[in-house]
Order: structure tokens, then sequence, then C-alpha cells
């Protein structure tokens, strides 16, 4: 299924949401990380995670702090969005990271070679 070129550009519209998304890019993030970094109110974080995470372009995992909480964390599954005008259509193609990507990130992150 094609994704519906219009709610791909508002999910990004803002700067905030492409903000989380590069920051989630790096390492995975909280909501409450997400608001410290980006400097926007936490309900408009839990929005944009949302939105995100709707559009498959964030991906969330619960996590679990040393007292036993447990909380979510975002993660970017996005990898690219190409915006392609031909032959007399506007298509809209969204690229995601493979889970194989992501292991050789948290490899790499713990010290291991590629």
């Amino acid at each position: 299924m094609d994704p519906d070129p219009q709610s791909v550009v508002e999910s990004i519209d803002s700067e905030d949401a492409r903000e989380i998304l590069a920051l989630a890019s790096r390492e995975p993030m909280s909501v409450d990380e997400f608001e410290a970094e980006v400097g926007v109110s936490l309900a408009t974080v839990y929005r944009r995670t949302d939105e995100l995470t709707g559009q498959g372009f964030l991906e969330e995992r619960t996590e679990v702090a040393d007292d036993g909480d447990h909380y979510s964390s975002y993660e970017t599954s996005l990898h690219r969005i190409t915006f392609t005008v031909e032959d007399g259509e506007f298509r809209v193609d969204v690229e995601v990271r493979r889970d194989d990507d992501k292991f050789a990130r948290l490899w790499r992150s713990l010290g291991g070679s590629s």
C-alpha cells in the first residue's frame, strides 16, 4: 500500500517532529528526554510521537527502569522519504530501516566492528 502523500507531509511538517526523528535516529529516547532536548511541552511531544509512530516513522518499545517502573522509548525507523513528480503523477515513497540495520547499529554501539 502506498503511503498517503498528505499524511506523510503533515507528519513531518513541524520542526519539532523532524527534530524528534533526528534525535531518535542516534539512540532510543523517552518522551521526557525529547521534551528536554526539543524544548516543547510534554503534550506536544506525546502528540508528535503518536503521529510519527502511527506513520511507522518511529518504533516504540517498553523499557524497564532500575526501580521497576516501565516507560516507552522511541527509535527512528524512517530512513528516507522520496517525493517524485513524473509522467503526470505525484508519488511518495517511504523507506524504513530493516531490523538487521538496527542490530548493526546496536552492535557498533557496544563496541563491535562492522
